[in-house]
């Protein structure tokens, strides 16, 4: 959701009323995008949605199930579509679909058409249209402390992160040594010391625990 998308399409999917008709037009004069509707009556399979489009669902129309049929039918698309979701209420159980990343803004009822385009263009600039409100309660509910950083990470040398870090990405002790241009003896030494002091007693485990402590920009994969 943070990265700009050229959209060029527009597809409304709610009832076919005098409201919606009014806004699909609005958002045609206001925004570089070609916009039509559908009906939510209707059955829809994987060709009715165009790729890479914004997906604007009624949830007047559409309840919180029929919602995630669609979502489901984005998430499998080569270039998946944006949605979102107007007419909405406060705490109706379609806000509960900010979790999906297809998810891109939500517009609740008595918004203006241009209060909607605004946000939509916004979501075309690559970002995402919530209340303070909802993403508060969304931070609140899945934001995690990150796991402890063990002391033993603290007491391994420079080159023994180096070697950690070979052989999760990896590396066989004769390869660690051509890189680091030492004896596959030094690299085996280096090892053993740091075998004991991130307490595991073998490669494996020592991979392992790498995964889990060394940061992820110090895993890359070994270039051949």
């Amino acid at each position: 959701m943070d990265i700009q998308r050229h959209s060029s399409k527009l597809v409304l999917l709610g009832q076919k009323n005098i409201q919606n008709s009014l806004l699909v037009g609005f958002l045609q004069q206001r925004l570089p995008l070609e916009c039509e509707m559908l009906d939510s009556a209707q059955e829809l399979s994987p060709s009715d949605l165009p790729e890479d489009a914004i997906i604007c669902l009624d949830g007047t129309s559409l309840r919180q199930e029929r919602c995630v049929q669609v979502l489901e039918l984005i998430q499998h698309q080569h270039n998946p579509s944006r949605a979102i979701i107007y007419n909405l209420e406060q705490n109706w159980p379609h806000e509960q679909l900010i979790q999906w990343p297809e998810v891109a803004g939500f517009f609740y009822k008595g918004a203006s058409q241009a209060h909607v385009a605004k946000g939509v263009m916004a979501i075309l600039n690559g970002e995402v249209w919530f209340s303070r409100r909802l993403m508060n309660s969304f931070m609140a509910k899945f934001r995690r402390a990150p796991a402890k950083t063990p002391a033993a990470l603290y007491n391994l040398t420079r080159r023994e992160k180096q070697i950690l870090q070979l052989s999760a990405s990896g590396a066989k002790n004769a390869d660690i040594a051509q890189v680091l241009n030492v004896s596959t003896h030094t690299v085996k030494t280096h090892m053993y010391n740091l075998f004991k002091k991130i307490n595991v007693s073998n490669r494996i485990q020592a991979i392992n625990w790498a995964k889990e402590h060394l940061p992820s920009h110090e895993l890359e994969p070994l270039e051949a």
